[in-house]
């Protein structure tokens, strides 16, 4: 569902998130590392609680760029 250096939004639609690693299964859902805009890291995501993001211009933060690149560009 969800693949490394995919752009994600999470429901409230207040953070915009790259995820970070391959899912994996948590207590029966399979869960994704994200990293959020905000500098903040959660480390079981699912497709419950965020979805796939076009993200705009203004929703970048250095923090989030930073951590796109470090990701896409290792």
């Amino acid at each position: 569902m969800f693949k490394i250096g995919d752009i994600v939004i999470e429901n409230s639609g207040n953070y915009v998130g790259v995820v970070c690693t391959e899912g994996e299964d948590h207590e029966g859902r399979y869960a994704w590392e994200v990293f959020w805009n905000d500098g903040d890291t959660t480390h079981y995501e699912d497709g419950k609680s965020m979805s796939h993001h076009k993200i705009e211009a203004y929703q970048w933060s250095s923090k989030l760029y930073n951590k796109y690149m470090d990701i896409i560009c290792p």
